[in-house]
C-alpha cells in the first residue's frame, strides 16, 4: 500500500482523509477535522464552455505548479503526512484536480508512487481506482519549462541538485514556508481540542484492484 493516496470526498467518509480544497470541503459537507491548507489552489478554472478543454487544464496545471507547489519543499510536504491518509478534494477520479497533480509532483520530485482509491468504511479495504495518468506527461512537461533543471533529464534529478546547491531556491522556499508559518496555514490543520497523533485511525487497509 502507498503512503499517501487521493480520493474524493464521496469515496473517503472516514478520519484517514485530509482536505486540500480552498473550502476545507464545505461545499460537499465534508466532516473530517483534518485540512492541509498549504495544498490549496490558489487560482483554478472548472470546465468552461469558452476556454478550450486542453487550454484549460494547461492554464490550471501551470498556475498550480508556479503559484503553490513550486514554492514548497516536496520531501518535506511528503513527510509530514502520515501514513494512510487519503488526501481529498472534489472532482471525479478519471477528471484532472489538484490531488492528482500533488500525486504527480511527488511522483517526478521523490519516486513516489500514490494510488487514487475509494476506501470501504466497512471492510476496511481500499480499492484502487483510475486516475488521469495520461496527464502525468502534461504536467512533467510543464514543470520542466518552469524549474530549473541544470541540464539533468529527469526532475528528481534536478530537485536533488537544487536541495544541495541552489542556495536562492533554498532560501526562497525556507522564507515561504516562514509565512506560511506565521499565518498559521503550514501542516495538517486540525481543531485544537484534537491531539493529531492519537485521532488519527491507521486502519489495516488492503489495497484491491
Amino acid at each position: 500500500m502507498c503512503k499517501i493516496n487521493t480520493a474524493n470526498y464521496k469515496n473517503c467518509q472516514t478520519e484517514n482523509g485530509i482536505s486540500i480544497s480552498g473550502d476545507r470541503g464545505a461545499e460537499v459537507n465534508f466532516k473530517g477535522s483534518r485540512y492541509l491548507p498549504m495544498l490549496a489552489p490558489k487560482i483554478w478554472i472548472d470546465r468552461d464552455e469558452k476556454i478550450p478543454e486542453e487550454e484549460m487544464i494547461r492554464y490550471n496545471m501551470t498556475e498550480y505548479f508556479k503559484q503553490c507547489l513550486s514554492k514548497l519543499d516536496p520531501e518535506e510536504v511528503f513527510n509530514l503526512i502520515p501514513d494512510g491518509s487519503i488526501l481529498l478534494c472534489s472532482g471525479d477520479n478519471d477528471q484532472l484536480s489538484h490531488r492528482q497533480l500533488f500525486a504527480f509532483w511527488i511522483e517526478l520530485f521523490l519516486g513516489e508512487r500514490t494510488s487514487e482509491v475509494y476506501e470501504n468504511p466497512q471492510r476496511e479495504t481500499l480499492r484502487k481506482l483510475d486516475r488521469p495518468e495520461y496527464l502525468k506527461d502534461m504536467f512533467e512537461e510543464i514543470i520542466k519549462e518552469e524549474y530549473d533543471m541544470h541540464c539533468f533529464d529527469t526532475i528528481k534529478e534536478a530537485y536533488e541538485y537544487n536541495k544541495k546547491y541552489n542556495i536562492k531556491e533554498i532560501e526562497e522556499k525556507r522564507r515561504y514556508k516562514e509565512e506560511l508559518i506565521e499565518k498559521g496555514l503550514y501542516g495538517i490543520i486540525m481543531p485544537e481540542k484534537t491531539n493529531e497523533k492519537n485521532n488519527i485511525k491507521t486502519l489495516g487497509l488492503k489495497l484491491t484492484s
